[in-house]
């Protein structure tokens, strides 16, 4: 398995958070050191990250490169680097591992557990939060039920279970993928993630959450 790990210079809604302090390390290293015994390719339209990196004696399982110029800029998708990647470095049959270092919890055990599943024969994997609760939608006539009947009073764990990508971790064949442009198959395992590990550092609220877990982490 290769894990393949974009990391933008600029955040827009967290500023300079892929380069902030959390803890001992700043964020991106916090990622990268607890992929120490992979392969992990890192896409970076940032020229200084790729000096820290290649001069980071502890990181030296981490091979950084440049983006694409055309693939620069916040409108690109995560879809459009991963199917570069797999072009520029001929990895069509290999099975790959995307990840973003904004989830500072996420643990390697976890992506470990999580490739199981494709060698049981699933063409992807993606990480999720569960919600067995009961959900509404709202549309132009007011609110309607998603998962339940209002009238009939049912226990929660009775009723459906909604799965929420959660951007954690996305296992695919690269084989699949250059198909379809996809990193869910047709075949895909939803590998459930929970509190802390499922956080991922969105807004500046989630920043000052992170931050308190890892202060009372010691």
């Amino acid at each position: 398995m290769i894990i393949f790990i974009p990391i933008k210079e600029k955040s827009q809604r967290v500023p300079n958070k892929n380069f902030r302090l959390l803890g001992e390390y700043p964020l991106y290293k916090r990622c990268l050191l607890k992929l120490k015994n992979h392969k992990v390719y890192v896409d970076t339209d940032s020229h200084d990250l790729i000096d820290m990196i290649m001069n980071d004696k502890d990181l030296k399982h981490v091979h950084p490169f440049k983006r694409q110029k055309k693939l620069e800029g916040h409108e690109t998708s995560v879809c459009d680097l991963i199917e570069s990647f797999i072009k520029n470095f001929k990895l069509e049959k290999e099975t790959i591992c995307q990840v973003h270092v904004t989830s500072p919890f996420l643990k390697t055990k976890t992506i470990e557990d999580a490739l199981k599943k494709i060698e049981e024969g699933h063409d992807s994997v993606v990480s999720c939060n569960l919600y067995q609760n009961r959900l509404w939608r709202k549309e132009e006539y007011g609110y309607c039920p998603v998962n339940h009947n209002p009238v009939k009073l049912e226990q929660t764990q009775d009723l459906p279970v909604f799965y929420e990508e959660n951007s954690l971790f996305y296992i695919f064949k690269a084989e699949g993928f250059m198909k379809t442009k996809l990193r869910i198959g047709v075949d895909p395992y939803f590998y459930p993630c929970n509190f802390p590990e499922n956080l991922d550092i969105d807004v500046e609220g989630d920043w000052k959450i992170v931050e308190s877990i890892v202060r009372l982490e010691g």
